[in-house]
Formats: C-alpha cells, sequence, structure tokens
C-alpha cells in the first residue's frame, strides 16, 4: 500500500516488469496519483491494456489497445476473464 505523497517502493523494478508485459491490467486505482499511474507509459505500444474502473478517469483513445471495463472489480474481473476464455484459440 502507498500513502499520498509516498514513493512507491521498488518502483523502478515496476516499470521494468511492465516494459516486458504481455498483457498489462489494471485495477483499483484512479490513475491520477503519480508515479504509480505513470507505469501505463511504459507498457510496450502493442501490449493489450486492460483497465477496470467504475468510473475510469481516462479513455480508450488515451493510449493505443486500451480497453476500459467501466465497473468496479467484483463485476470487471469476472468479465474480463470471460472475454480471454472466449477468445482462447
Amino acid at each position: 500500500m502507498v500513502w499520498f505523497g509516498e514513493m512507491v517502493p521498488m518502483l523502478e523494478t515496476a516499470a521494468q516488469i511492465t516494459q516486458q508485459a504481455q498483457i498489462l491490467i489494471i485495477v483499483g486505482t484512479s490513475m491520477q496519483v503519480y508515479p504509480a499511474a505513470s507505469l501505463i507509459h511504459y507498457a510496450p505500444n502493442k501490449t493489450p491494456i486492460y483497465f477496470v474502473d467504475p468510473k475510469p478517469n481516462i479513455r480508450s483513445s488515451d493510449f493505443e489497445n486500451l480497453t476500459i471495463i467501466s465497473k468496479t472489480a467484483a463485476e470487471g474481473i469476472p468479465e474480463l476473464v470471460e472475454q480471454f476464455f472466449n477468445s482462447w484459440p
């Protein structure tokens, strides 16, 4: 957990992991608290990004390959899992 104004532990490590992500799933953030919110910018351009939030503060057009699920985590994560299973070869 990180409180407002605190540094994010291992932010550099998180950025390196995000740079290698094949899929990025973001849940439980307003995307307005930095530096953690900046991690989305480290994802490769072709990496699918999924943002689950009932009141998203970003738009699908803000990032290439961004899908927004405008639901709570309890509703949105099962929907995302179902999307993955339906698209599985």
